[in-house]
C-alpha cells in the first residue's frame, strides 16, 4: 500500500457514513476529518456567540478568526439536535463553505505523521472538496432506517424527542443539503454508491473495506 491515498466519503444524514469512516480510519491508519462537525463547530460557536444565525458577515468574521486546532471536537453539544438544524441552515453560506473548504483542502493534503492517507467525510466531499480524491464512496438508506438511528442517538444522549419529529426533521435537512445552491449533496458520477438500509455497521465496513482493496491491489 501506497501513502498519501485519499478517500472521500458523501451521503445523507444518519446513513453512516461516519461510523463508517471512523472504522476505515482505524484499518487502514488513515487520519480522519468529519467535516460535518466543522459546520456543527459553527453553529456552536455563533450559538455561544449570540450571533444571529441570519446574519451572514458576522458568522463569516468570528468563523474565519477561529481557530479550529484548539476546538474540542468531542463536545457532546455538537450533536444536539438544535446544533444539527443550526449546522444545517448556515451551511448554504457561501463564504462560509469557502472558508470551512481551506481548512478541509489544508488537513487533505498536509503530512500527517505516521498516516497513509486521510478520510473526509460530508456532503460534498467527492465534488467540491477533493474532486480528485483516490476513492470515493456515496452512503445512504431510507428515511425510515435514517431517522430510527438519530432518534436512538438522541436518546443515548439524554434528549427527549419523538421518532415522527426525528423523522420530520431529517426529511426537512434532505432537502436543504441537496436544493441549496453552493455546495448541493450530489454524488460524485465515479462514488461507489452504497445503500446501508439493510446493512448494519461492520457489513458496510466490510463491503467499503473490499472496494478499497480492489482498488489499492
Amino acid at each position: 500500500m501506497f501513502k498519501n491515498i485519499t478517500i472521500a466519503i458523501d451521503g445523507t444524514a444518519a446513513s453512516g457514513k461516519g461510523t463508517l469512516a471512523k472504522s476505515l480510519c482505524k484499518e487502514f491508519n488513515y487520519a480522519y476529518l468529519d467535516t460535518g462537525k466543522l459546520y456543527r463547530a459553527s453553529a456552536l460557536i455563533i450559538r455561544r456567540e449570540n450571533i444571529n444565525s441570519k446574519k451572514k458577515k458576522d458568522i463569516e468574521k468570528v468563523v474565519k478568526s477561529f481557530d479550529f486546532s484548539k476546538f474540542d471536537f468531542f463536545d457532546d453539544r455538537l450533536k444536539s439536535d438544535e446544533i444539527g438544524k443550526l449546522a444545517s441552515m448556515i451551511s448554504g453560506y457561501k463564504e462560509l463553505r469557502k472558508i470551512l473548504l481551506e481548512y478541509q483542502k489544508n488537513f487533505a493534503y498536509k503530512n500527517h505523521k505516521n498516516k497513509m492517507g486521510v478520510i473526509l467525510d460530508g456532503r460534498d466531499i467527492g465534488t467540491v472538496v477533493l474532486p480528485d480524491a483516490d476513492i470515493k464512496f456515496f452512503i445512504t438508506a431510507s428515511l425510515r432506517v435514517r431517522a430510527e438511528r438519530r432518534w436512538k442517538e438522541l436518546i443515548s444522549l439524554g434528549q427527549s424527542t419523538i421518532k415522527r419529529r426525528v423523522e420530520q426533521d431529517i426529511r426537512d435537512r434532505d432537502k436543504r443539503d441537496s436544493k441549496r445552491k453552493y455546495s448541493p449533496l450530489i454524488a460524485a458520477p465515479d462514488a461507489i454508491l452504497l445503500n446501508t438500509t439493510n446493512l448494519d455497521a461492520n457489513s458496510t465496513f466490510l463491503l467499503a473495506k473490499k472496494h478499497i482493496e480492489e482498488r489499492l491491489n
